[in-house]
């Protein structure tokens, strides 16, 4: 039970109702830190380490660096490390995979995403490529890339998303020209792509707009999740790049034009 109060916070020394309460944590947030809950629940973080391997050994949580997040992945609005941490090997086979549809010479657009991040880490700098992305981490990486023209895209900072995103990135889209854009997304549907805010959908649609081809990749976590604003419909994702958890049933639900590859891993 809660049995006392230490600097204005509770003790739960009880490990049932500390567990309970860290999955009514993970449910509102989709991520937890363990040092936060260790400070919050008044105990020590070795024993919030000890709770959050328990509740992982019954698959209530997935363990990740830091902490822990929902099984089965994360939630759109879950912070940028958490989401980068959740399924990182199967998103670094994703991004291997794709890497076939950077040509030589040519110019793509990336998108801000923890999978689309993992291609700009593994882009060779032998292609002559140049890039365009509003991503600050795909930025950071591919900034002193031998061999790669960065173009940066400002704008308002967005935190959850790390990436510039506004009326002033939009418009800088709107003015180039892109052969492959690489898109990520918070869930996939039956009725195409979804994401979590009308901002970050306004950024997406303007790099689709200007791209050749448009290529999703995406864990097969996103197509068991729901995000509130639609992106594109599956007709206009040229090819979708995910993992072998697909089903045969989700397989279904994507557009007869739309290619699909499976990475392993």
């Amino acid at each position: 039970m809660v049995t006392g109060e230490r600097g204005g916070e509770l003790r739960y020394n009880s490990a049932p109702e500390r567990r309970e309460e860290i999955l009514r944590r993970l449910r509102e947030t989709g991520y937890v830190s363990a040092p936060d809950l260790g400070a919050d629940l008044a105990v020590s973080e070795r024993t919030v380490r000890r709770d959050l391997q328990r509740l992982a050994e019954f698959g209530l949580v997935e363990l990740v660096y830091g902490g822990a997040v929902a099984p089965g992945g994360v939630t759109p609005r879950s912070p940028f490390g958490a989401r980068s941490q959740a399924r990182s090997e199967q998103k670094r086979a994703i991004a291997e995979l794709a890497l076939r549809f950077v040509q030589p010479g040519a110019t793509v657009g990336l998108d801000a995403g923890t999978t689309t991040l993992e291609l700009a880490r593994l882009l060779p700098g032998d292609r002559d490529v140049t890039v365009v992305t509003h991503s600050l981490p795909a930025m950071t990486v591919l900034g002193e890339r031998p061999g790669t023209t960065l173009i940066g895209l400002g704008g308002l900072h967005h935190p959850p998303t790390q990436a510039f995103t506004g009326p002033d990135t939009v418009a800088a889209i709107g003015r180039l020209r892109v052969h492959t854009f690489f898109l990520a997304a918070s869930g996939l549907g039956e009725r195409g792509a979804y994401c979590a805010t009308p901002l970050d959908a306004e950024v997406k649609r303007a790099f689709i707009g200007i791209a050749d081809h448009v290529v999703l990749l995406a864990d097969s976590a996103k197509l068991r999740q729901t995000a509130p604003v639609p992106i594109c419909e599956h007709s206009e994702i040229g090819a979708f790049v995910t993992d072998a958890a697909i089903t045969r049933a989700q397989r279904a639900a994507l557009s007869p034009g739309t290619r699909l590859l499976v990475a392993d891993g």
